[in-house]
């Protein structure tokens, strides 16, 4: 589909927000998931969906665990989680 003019272009361009994809890098039923029931078992751990405002819990629980060296990076399709025993 082509525009008619540079102004339309320029209104509909790839930087306009109507072209805009969602970068959607969580959703809600994968977080809610992790909650409930994360397991401690093995580590680098990878969650994949999981909305990255939950880090600092997932930090919380792990310190409360007896885990140290917990680390949480950001992915672009989630968390990846580190810890030692």
């Amino acid at each position: 589909m082509k525009p008619a003019s540079i102004a339309e272009f320029m209104a509909t361009g790839p930087n306009s927000n109507k072209n805009k994809k969602k970068n959607k890098a969580g959703s809600l039923k994968a977080t809610l998931a992790v909650l409930r029931g994360m397991s401690y078992t093995h580590f680098p751990m990878i969650l994949p969906g999981v909305y990255s405002l939950v880090a600092p819990l997932i930090m919380f629980r792990l310190k409360r665990r007896g885990f140290s060296n917990c680390r949480v990076e950001v992915s672009g399709s989630g968390l990846i989680v580190y810890a030692d025993r």
